[in-house]
C-alpha cells in the first residue's frame, strides 16, 4: 500500500496528515505557521513528515502534497508567486525544497484549488458538473470545478475570492476586498467586537466566539449574522458569474453548524427579496471533509502529477 503526507499551510497553522490511495486519514495534526522564513517551514514539515514515516516502517512516502497560499504555476519545482499571508514563499521553489528534505516527490498547489479538488475528488461538489468552493481562513481561498476539472484560468488566478474588490481603494488599503470582510479575524471576530462594543486588539478565537453564540450571547449572535451576510453577497454574486450547482463552504470555521445555516438564511432572505425570479438560488453546503478538503486535495494533486510525469517518462517526452 502507498501512502502520502500532506501539509497545508495556512496564515495560523500548519495542517498534516497521513492518508492511502483511497484517502482515508491516518493520522492527523497541526503546528503553529512560522513566520521565520519558507526554509523553517520546510523544516517543520519535513520532520513531521519523517517521524509519520517513521511510525508506518517507511523509509519515505509515496509523494509530498503541499497546499500553500499565492499563485502556483505547477512548474516541477513547485514555485510560489506572492504567497499570500506566507509573503516569505514569493519566488521560492518550495516544492524542491520540501522534496529535497523529505526525500519524495513533492508537489506544490494553491490551498482553494486543493479544496476544490478535494471536495470534487470525494466530497461536496462530487459528480458536479460546474461547482464552488469558498475557503473561509485567515483570508478567503477559493476553487471552481468545471465540467469536471479545477479551473485555473489564464493566469492561474481562478477562485482567488479573496480579491474581489467591495469599493474604490486608496493605494494600500485592503479592507475594501473580500479578503478582509470574509476572513474569520478580519471579518467575523471584527464584526463581533465591533457588537460587544469591545477594543478591535481583543484577543479571541473562533471557538470562543462560537461558545458566546452557542450561550445565546445576544451581541455575537448579530456580529455572526452580520459575516454571514457578507459572505452571501459574494456567494450571490459567484452564482450570478459561473452558475454553479453547488458551493461549498470551509476553512476552519466551516466546522460550526450555525455558520452554514446563518450563511443559508442570509443567502434565502436574499432569495426572498430578489424582484428577478428567474435568478437561481444559490445551494450553499459544507464541504465534506470541513478543514481536511485541502489536504485530501493535495494528495490528489501529488498523484495527478506524479501520474502525468510517469506517463511522460514511459512515453520519452521530455520532464515538466
Amino acid at each position: 500500500m502507498n501512502y502520502y503526507f500532506a501539509a497545508d499551510a495556512g496564515g495560523t497553522s500548519v495542517k498534516w496528515a497521513v492518508m492511502d490511495e483511497a484517502y482515508h486519514i491516518f493520522s492527523k495534526g497541526q503546528f503553529p505557521t512560522p513566520y521565520d522564513g519558507a526554509e523553517q517551514l520546510a523544516e517543520q514539515i519535513g520532520r513531521e513528515a519523517e517521524l509519520q514515516a517513521r511510525e508506518l516502517g517507511l523509509e519515505s512516502f509515496r509523494g509530498i502534497g503541499l497546499s500553500v497560499p499565492g499563485t502556483v504555476y505547477g512548474d516541477r519545482e513547485g514555485t510560489v508567486k506572492g504567497g499570500g499571508m506566507l509573503r516569505y514563499l514569493d519566488g521560492v521553489p518550495f516544492g524542491k525544497m520540501v522534496g529535497e528534505r523529505c526525500k519524495a516527490p513533492a508537489y506544490v498547489e494553491n490551498d482553494g484549488k486543493c479544496c476544490a479538488l478535494g471536495e470534487y475528488t470525494a466530497g461536496a461538489l462530487k459528480g458536479c458538473r460546474t461547482g464552488v468552493v469558498m475557503a473561509l481562513g485567515t483570508g478567503v481561498g477559493g476553487g471552481i470545478v468545471i465540467d469536471g476539472k479545477v479551473y485555473k484560468g489564464s493566469h492561474c488566478f481562478a477562485g482567488e475570492f479573496s480579491f474581489i474588490q467591495l469599493g474604490p481603494m486608496a493605494a494600500g488599503d485592503m479592507t475594501k476586498r473580500f479578503g478582509a470582510a470574509g476572513g474569520w479575524k478580519s471579518g467575523l471576530l471584527k464584526n463581533v467586537l465591533r457588537e460587544k462594543g469591545l477594543p478591535p486588539d481583543t484577543d479571541m478565537n473562533g471557538t470562543e466566539i462560537f461558545a458566546l453564540v452557542g450561550q445565546g450571547d445576544q451581541d455575537a449572535l448579530r456580529g455572526l449574522e452580520r459575516y454571514a451576510e457578507d459572505i452571501a453577497w459574494q456567494i450571490w454574486n459567484l452564482q450570478a458569474v459561473l452558475d454553479p450547482e453547488v458551493i461549498a463552504v470551509g476553512g476552519g470555521i466551516s466546522s460550526q453548524p450555525v455558520l452554514i445555516e446563518k450563511i443559508q438564511e442570509a443567502v434565502g432572505k436574499m432569495a426572498q427579496e430578489n424582484v428577478l425570479k428567474q435568478f437561481p438560488v444559490p445551494q450553499v453546503v459544507r464541504c465534506a471533509y470541513g478543514n481536511e478538503a485541502n489536504l485530501v486535495g493535495a494528495v490528489c494533486s501529488c498523484r495527478q502529477r506524479m501520474e502525468q510525469e510517469e506517463r511522460r517518462t514511459q512515453h520519452g517526452y521530455a520532464e515538466i
